[in-house]
């Protein structure tokens, strides 16, 4: 149990005073360990907290108001101290014993204090065969706190060690919102002396396991919306690892629960919110067991596990949920080509429909269908079909030949990607012998230009690098008589430059000569 003392006024702009363990500490003015802000009457040391023991309340007659809480406040000031309006200096050597609830106000009555007590106990989540060493036994008694080994509505906070596995006790801690924290936080409180806040534990939060897997416990306000907008349909109860418990941690989380058989008879009454999604909880174990689930081919589903786990960390990744099943109509195992020879002969009005997958030198995924319709007084005599079947890592073809009366020409062609008008083309298809392996050099693209070329970027320049803007004769005659002009002026220059020097030197021979005569 922590002694604290909290404005009566929130909006008196006073501070509120957390005390963490025994000693003496000063109320008054700038330098006690309780300042007095607002209050001008309040002297320099107005006032002494003498506190003789940090005592637990975890006993029921602690919990009585009128108890003595070994608090003793001794007035040491000009204009007195109250306690509950009641002058100190009335009592013996103006100190007394506070109780929790008491009402302290300090100099003319303007800061005025409730002096209370913040308890704080521990629910040591771990093992049966663990004992509560003598150290942290220490630490927890140093504060006034007191350990408890059931969860009930009295514990505060849930101590654990790393890596413990998660089991029904933490579960209920997460759904009544206890924070789960390390035993190292314990040991960070019996430092302080006094202060404004209980120290946070947001770095002292542990890292469990779901099933051998880590999962790093988010705070306890993190829980709250980290399912929100979610519908989780479940199985029966009993079928999950936590049974009931679950139901009540997505419930906790905000999201909105809803059984399958219920959501199975009343699908299109049934309202989960414009922006809910729906998700499908799957029981560990094989989903193949659950029927009902099976039925729901259409909702996304995620494991009992893998959404236990989300809770813990405080946000749910979508990359944990398996998304519908999707049912693909086409396959692109098999490629066949279609090809009919140019004799056709009379026989029946009907229609004949081939189906043709094209194959392309990129394989794609979809099959192109070609329809070939026949004159009613035509027909062909012998067609040959040659399909040719591939597979990866093994190349297989296969010919077939259908015997029947000659017959003309054909209306038209239609497939996917072009029309063809004739069908008396010579048929070049060769398959591929067993055993050997397909040529594709034989897709390679023709020479064909590519869009981008300069001749389309610039259609009006036939020789781009011999075409030029000063191409006739006049200008380039122009342009040689200009450099020839530059080259004579140069060589001018240099002749000037040589000559002038040469005369510097004669006129200085002859200089010296006539001074040393």
């Amino acid at each position: 149990m922590v002694w604290g003392l909290f404005p009566v006024d929130p909006l008196s702009g006073e501070d509120k005073y957390y005390i963490f363990t025994k000693g003496v500490y000063k109320v008054g003015r700038k330098g006690c360990d309780v300042i007095i802000r607002k209050d001008k009457g309040v002297s320099r040391i107005h006032a002494e907290l003498v506190v003789d023991e940090m005592i637990s309340m975890d006993h029921p007659l602690h919990m009585k108001s009128d108890l003595p809480s070994r608090v003793l406040i001794r007035d040491c000031s000009k204009y007195g101290t109250y306690i509950n309006k009641e002058k100190l200096h009335k009592f013996l050597n103006k100190e007394t014993f506070l109780k929790n609830g008491d009402m302290v106000s300090f100099g003319t009555g303007t800061a005025v204090y409730r002096f209370c007590f913040v308890p704080l106990v521990f629910f040591i989540y771990c093992s049966e065969s663990f004992q509560v060493d003598e150290l942290l036994r220490d630490k927890v008694s140093s504060i006034g706190a007191c350990i408890t080994y059931n969860l009930n509505e009295e514990c505060t906070h849930v101590l654990a060690d790393e890596l413990m596995p998660v089991k029904e006790d933490l579960v209920d801690a997460i759904v009544s919102k206890k924070p789960i924290v390390l035993r190292s936080w314990v040991e960070l409180v019996a430092e302080k002396r006094i202060g404004l806040e209980i120290p946070s534990w947001s770095s002292y939060i542990p890292t469990l396991t779901v099933e051998g897997v880590s999962v790093k416990v988010a705070a306890s306000g993190a829980h709250a919306k980290c399912l929100e907008g979610f519908t989780c349909l479940l199985e029966s109860i009993n079928m999950y690892k936590f049974k009931d418990r679950l139901q009540s941690l997505l419930v906790v989380c905000g999201a909105k629960i809803v059984l399958v058989e219920e959501f199975c008879s009343k699908a299109k009454g049934l309202d989960c919110g414009q922006d809910s999604h729906v998700v499908c909880v799957i029981p560990r174990g094989s989903p193949d067991k659950f029927n009902l689930f099976n039925k729901l081919g259409s909702l996304s589903r995620v494991n009992e596990l893998d959404l236990l786990r989300a809770v813990l960390a405080g946000h749910l990744d979508l990359s944990v949920l398996v998304s519908p099943s999707v049912l693909v109509s086409s396959s692109c195992s098999t490629d066949e080509t279609v090809v009919a020879d140019s004799e056709a002969e009379v026989e029946t009005p009907t229609s004949e429909h081939f189906t043709a997958d094209i194959s392309n030198e990129e394989a794609p995924k979809y099959v192109n269908k070609l329809e070939m319709s026949i004159d009613p007084h035509l027909r062909s005599e012998n067609n040959h079909v040659a399909s040719s079947t591939c597979s990866i890592g093994n190349m297989t073809a296969k010919r077939e030949t259908v015997d029947e009366p000659e017959s003309g020409n054909s209306d038209i062609i239609y497939s996917q990607d072009l029309i063809i008008r004739d069908l008396n083309l010579p048929a070049q298809i060769s398959s591929t012998p067993s055993n050997e392996v397909l040529n594709f050099k034989r897709f390679r693209k023709g020479n064909t230009q590519s869009g981008n070329s300069f001749n389309n970027l610039i259609p009006f320049s036939k020789y781009p690098y011999k075409d030029f803007d000063y191409g006739n004769q006049d200008m380039l005659e122009s342009v040689k008589e200009e450099k020839r002009r530059k080259q004579m002026e140069a060589i001018a220059e240099d002749l000037f430059n040589t000559e002038k020097g040469r005369r510097r030197g004669v006129a200085g021979s002859l200089h010296g000569l006539l001074t040393r005569g």
